[in-house]
């Protein structure tokens, strides 16, 4: 199975947005659909039999694909960027990097004067913009993304409880480790299955007679457009040299200034 997995809806079974007779569909609507990340060791964005109420539940995440397309793609310059040895071999570990991010928030949550927090949130700043989040979830994985020299280490934060202590997501916490090569190819397939994907998509919705529904038909075959090259532009900061450079040397300097 592909790293990045998803599975879109049929418009037939897409409900339109809003309450009837004001009813809507566009672009972002029609990429409603499961998706989950296979890492091998781990399932990311797939829920426990625990937590699972009845068999029509999604045993993965369903929400719009193209959210997880947006807050992803905005990383990938972070994540093109190298990380020094002495920060990978921390960054590398779920249980160094969240020893190290915990030790950092702790020490912020101590800090009254706004110009002195601002200037020390640099020393996890580099981990938060290599973080994919889920703000649309409830406890929803954190998954980071660091790149060192031609590898990759992926870790993940998924042991979000309920209120009754049962566990939500089956990854847990943890990380691998992988060619970075093989992981821009990884991202440019799912980018190539998700467009042709939304290709069929539109041109199904194209055909459906949406009755009341207020639907821009035009408009939805020049969006995925305007999507498809959005999306080739960030796939190409992955793909290129290593771009945006970072203070690793301001940022050790604030660890030692926390910590000594």
């Amino acid at each position: 199975m592909a790293l990045i997995n998803f599975k879109l809806k049929h418009p037939d079974s897409i409900a339109p947005w809003g309450d009837a007779p004001d009813t809507s569909m566009d672009w972002l609507g029609l990429t409603e659909g499961e998706y989950w990340l296979d890492l091998n060791k781990a399932m990311l964005y797939e829920y426990t039999n625990d937590v699972l109420t009845g068999e029509e539940d999604a045993r993965y995440v369903e929400y719009p694909v193209a959210r997880l397309i947006e807050d992803f793609s905005v990383l990938f310059e972070a994540i093109a960027t190298l990380v020094p040895d002495g920060f990978y071999s921390i960054a590398k570990s779920n249980h160094y990097l969240y020893r190290f991010y915990g030790a950092v928030q702790q020490w912020l949550e101590k800090v009254s004067d706004e110009a002195t927090y601002d200037r020390f949130e640099k020393a996890i700043e580099w981990i938060y913009s290599r973080t994919l989040i889920a703000m649309h979830l409830t406890g929803g994985p954190g998954i980071s993304f660091f790149r060192n020299g031609d590898k990759l280490a992926i870790v993940w934060k998924a042991d979000y409880l309920t209120e009754n202590n049962i566990p939500v997501w089956t990854a847990g916490n943890g990380e691998m480790e992988m060619p970075y090569e093989s992981f821009v190819g990884e991202v440019e397939d799912f980018g190539e299955r998700f467009f042709n994907a939304m290709d069929m998509q539109v041109q199904l919705a194209a055909a459906k007679d949406w009755g009341s529904t207020h639907i821009n038909k035009e408009r939805l075959v020049q969006e995925q457009q305007e999507r498809k090259t959005a999306w080739q532009k960030k796939l190409a900061l992955l793909k290129g040299e290593p771009g945006k450079a970072t203070d690793w040397e301001l940022i050790n300097s604030l660890i030692t200034d926390m910590f000594s």
